[in-house]
């Protein structure tokens, strides 16, 4: 607290006191001098700190000596006046004392518990861009591979894993970023990303990928889940709706009461070229009974995957 603050306090510690002794003196004048001194003194103390609580003890006892002991209006004082107000002065500068060394105790206890926390913070950051990139590696190796293929089938299917990695190091970028908790991140800033990424290494120049969200916040688990759900509905349209290479998708999210709203739409020919559930269907299954969320795919003028995840 500055100096200015500190002076508003001792004030008010001396104003509290004096009102009070003056209602005391209506009633009952000259007893308990020393009542009102020390919760004044123990008040600035702990808000504005010992130059506070000092000022206010000496303040106060100096009216104390001056309005209170008989002969009041003077400052002469018996010997056993003295002996009280001498022992009242050191009790309360111990009181002083001891508040200013509890005070300086927390400040020292916050200060180290910020600096732990700051250094936590940073190393989970350190670990978290670490595993981001050595998903990204594996990523880049799978597409490498996916590239070096003469087999179509085995070309997609390294590709699809290659995007699954990309789904969950993703989450890494957004992690404690778009949110003050370590655990916790923007879906909306996830899936968005997800997308721009997914339209870079999967989708050809003549497919669109359109996203458009709520602001949700999320879990970490909860959010890598409902990636690669997204992921393998993306990878379901890229593979299947679209066999003249052209077309659109759009995912959104929102909120919908008490659930959060996730849909894949594409305008391409729907469930025709998809043929037998897969593995895609099945992990698609899986993973939204692990987040106690519904998931469903309709027909209309294309294919809608929706997700609903329960808050």
């Amino acid at each position: 607290m500055n100096w200015l603050g500190e002076v508003v306090v001792t004030l008010a510690a001396i104003g509290f006191a004096v009102i009070g002794r003056a209602v005391i003196d209506m009633f009952a004048p000259g007893v308990l001098p020393f009542a009102l001194t020390f919760p004044a003194v123990i008040f600035a103390s702990l808000l504005a700190g010992a130059r506070a609580g000092a000022a206010a003890l000496i303040v106060c006892q100096l009216l104390v000596w001056f309005f209170v002991f008989p002969p009041r209006g003077s400052f002469a004082i018996s010997s056993a006046q003295a002996v009280s107000l001498f022992f009242s002065s050191f009790s309360l500068g111990l009181t002083v004392w001891i508040i200013a060394a509890y005070r300086a105790a927390q400040t020292r206890l916050q200060q180290e518990t910020r600096s732990r926390v700051d250094l936590l913070s940073l190393a989970l950051r350190e670990v978290d861009h670490r595993t981001k990139n050595n998903f990204q590696i594996a990523a880049s190796l799978l597409q490498s591979q996916a590239a070096a293929q003469s087999d179509p089938a085995l070309a997609h299917e390294l590709r699809s894993a290659a995007s699954r990695l990309i789904s969950i190091a993703t989450v890494y970028a957004d992690l404690a970023l778009s949110s003050a908790d370590l655990n916790r991140v923007m879906l909306q800033d996830y899936l968005r990303e997800l997308c721009a990424r997914f339209r870079e290494t999967m989708l050809p120049p003549t497919v669109s990928l359109a996203f458009e969200g709520d602001a949700v916040e999320v879990s970490t688990q909860s959010a890598t889940t409902i990636g690669l759900i997204v992921n393998e509905c993306l990878t379901n349209a890229a593979k299947h709706a679209f066999p003249r290479g052209i077309g659109a998708i759009d995912v959104s999210v929102r909120r919908d009461g008490d659930a959060i709203l996730i849909e894949v739409r594409d305008d391409g020919v729907g469930n025709a070229g998809a043929g037998t559930p897969g593995t895609g269907s099945t992990l698609i299954g899986t993973l939204a009974r692990s987040i106690r969320a519904t998931f469903a795919a309709s027909e209309d003028r294309g294919r809608v995957c929706t997700l609903r995840v329960p808050f």
